[in-house]
């Protein structure tokens, strides 16, 4: 217990004491009484802005991570977002190799967006089973969940706007998994011989939405609603034949000030027509859902979560540089539950969850999170960019 409190301190510490030395092109370094001591590249509307710190996951156990933010406008125009694209690469303590990154970027004016991320990670891994019971029943040993995984992913959302509050887009998923060094109970379970340990997905799927946030990466106002339906599919490539409905609701309500915001969040994902390779069944846990839960433990054709997030960022005494009260600090508060089953009529078998999060503002609105979640019979600390919705 005591190494997951010290996981946020020293990152903390990480991030008030880097430096770094400014670029021979004009590169500056953003070191002030208001900012994170973070060199700050930034030429035009293009700004990189450095970072490593300390994390642990249930997954990875203790991670050392690099990378950056980087933020951007497709053209001069003061009123469009900043597009970013948050990058690291890690290596832990149980040998893990990781690298993520992840886009948003608006153009002509918002009427394109490009959404999506790339993910790499070659790591010890575990696998209960598919289903509730075997997740609750299974001990994680390294002679009955253990085993080593490598795995790749590219995810992308291609949006038009139609109309001022709706989008219409392609969506692409091509992703890779090759599981080695089985154990025991893996050589005998009934998903891993049916599908087996080399499976490659290639997915092509059509979404459309309705979207009100003032801001994607980090909204305090608006709704979002999603419907994407993915099929995958041998003739596009790969070596499997499904399809998969994904379902996503979000609201966001700014609570008596801007920066102090309530967010919920309801998603389902629905596997049907085929079969799901035990590699891509609905999962819960990890970095972007039910916090504190190891990533795959729980998993299976159908899933359905929700999250109430509370994100508040601290006002200062003194006015900033900027000319206002704003603090670069702050933190979050959330509660959840979420259930995985064979079919939706079988979804009875809640987990809770709940944790507390701190915030670092490196750009306006861009964050690094430091979130610890509870969940049911593990928990884990969390370190990285942008909010979970």
């Amino acid at each position: 217990m005591r190494k997951h409190i010290l996981t946020p301190i020293l990152f903390l510490f990480t991030v008030l004491t880097s430096t770094a030395q400014v670029d021979s092109l004009g590169n500056k370094i953003l070191n002030n009484l208001d900012s994170l001591r973070f060199a700050e590249i930034e030429r035009s509307s293009f700004k990189l802005m450095p970072y490593i710190a300390p994390s642990y996951t249930p997954e990875t156990q203790f991670l050392l991570s690099g990378g950056g933010l980087i933020t951007f406008k497709t053209h001069k125009d003061k009123i469009l977002n900043l597009s970013s694209i948050p990058f690291s690469v890690g290596y832990s303590s149980n040998g893990s190799f990781s690298v993520r990154a992840i886009n948003v970027i608006y153009w002509k004016g918002d009427k394109l967006r490009s959404i999506g991320e790339f993910q790499l990670r070659d790591m010890p891994d575990n696998y209960w089973g598919v289903g509730y019971d075997k997740a609750n029943s299974v001990p994680k040993t390294d002679t009955t969940t253990a085993y080593s995984r490598n795995y790749w992913r590219f995810y992308q959302r291609f949006l038009v706007r139609t109309h001022e509050k709706i989008f219409v887009g392609l969506v692409v998923d091509i992703n890779r998994t090759r599981a080695m060094d089985l154990n025991q109970l893996m050589l005998q379970d009934e998903d891993v011989l049916h599908d087996g340990t080399d499976i490659f997905n290639t997915g092509v799927g059509l979404e459309v939405s309705y979207d009100t946030r003032d801001f994607v990466q980090n909204a305090y106002n608006g709704v979002f609603i999603s419907g994407i339906f993915t099929t995958y599919a041998k003739f596009l490539g790969g070596n499997t034949n499904y399809n998969i409905i994904d379902l996503d609701y979000r609201q966001y309500r700014a609570i008596q000030r801007e920066r102090r915001t309530l967010a919920w969040q309801v998603k389902g994902r629905f596997t049907f027509s085929g079969n799901t390779p035990w590699t891509d069944k609905s999962m819960l846990g990890g970095l972007d859902n039910m916090r504190g839960y190891t990533m795959g433990r729980f998993r299976d054709d159908n899933m359905v979560f929700s999250t109430l997030e509370y994100r508040h960022m601290f006002k200062r005494k003194k006015l900033n540089k900027k000319g206002n009260y704003n603090s670069r600090f702050g933190y979050v508060a959330w509660v959840g539950a979420g259930s995985v089953a064979p079919s939706v009529n079988k979804l009875k078998d809640w987990l809770p969850n709940a944790g507390l999060g701190l915030r670092a503002e490196l750009q306006p609105r861009m964050n690094i999170r430091v979130d610890y979640g509870w969940a049911k019979g593990e928990n884990g600390v969390y370190i990285t960019f942008a909010e979970v919705f």
